[in-house]
């Protein structure tokens, strides 16, 4: 079933990208670059008017920076797992805001109605709530101060498992907020 959804993937500076990267691979199963999903995949607008829809909501917002300090354990209970999540203590509101903004006018409609949207980086998913924990701990330990900043949107398509990048949006080129 076809889907869209919309992301932002943030720029780092190489190490944190690393870091980043190798523990999503090792912990997550994902092979990708860490990102930021602002829209679900859901609604029934056409590819086109999707995008649309999105780059008009986007319009004015200015890039956001933020700063990950925090791993927390998430359950998602209906599949019984559970993930660790970076959470940015900096640019939290903002990328909130960013997301509530996504969903106002033809995209309220594919709102997630199932839990409250929380600005994350996903790093690692198990069905061991312990291990989940204890990364968790482990990381929160060890200090994470990971900075990182958004200049654009990609609004993706899904067919199954296939992915592919439909657009690039960018957000305003004037100042900075977050």
């Amino acid at each position: 079933m076809e889907s869209f959804e919309v992301i932002a993937r943030p720029r780092f500076d190489k190490a944190d990208l690393t870091w980043i990267t190798d523990i999503r691979a090792r912990r997550a199963g994902s092979r990708g670059a860490p990102y930021f999903t602002m829209v679900f995949g859901g609604g029934d607008l056409t590819l086109a008017r999707f995008t649309d829809v999105i780059r008009t909501q986007a319009k004015g917002v200015a890039p956001i920076r933020f700063r990950l300090r925090s791993a927390l354990v998430v359950p998602e209970a209906v599949v019984g797992r559970f993930h660790v999540f970076l959470i940015p203590d900096e640019g939290f509101g903002a990328i909130l805001k960013l997301h509530d903004l996504l969903h106002a006018g033809l995209a309220v409609g594919i709102l997630r109605q199932d839990s409250p949207y929380l600005p994350h980086i996903t790093v690692a998913t198990t069905t061991d709530h312990a291990k989940a924990r204890d990364l968790a701990v482990a990381l929160n330990n060890r200090d994470i101060d990971v900075q990182g900043h958004i200049e654009a949107l990609q609004v993706e398509r899904r067919d199954g498992e296939v992915v592919t990048l439909a657009a690039e949006i960018p957000l305003a080129k004037g100042g900075w907020f977050g």
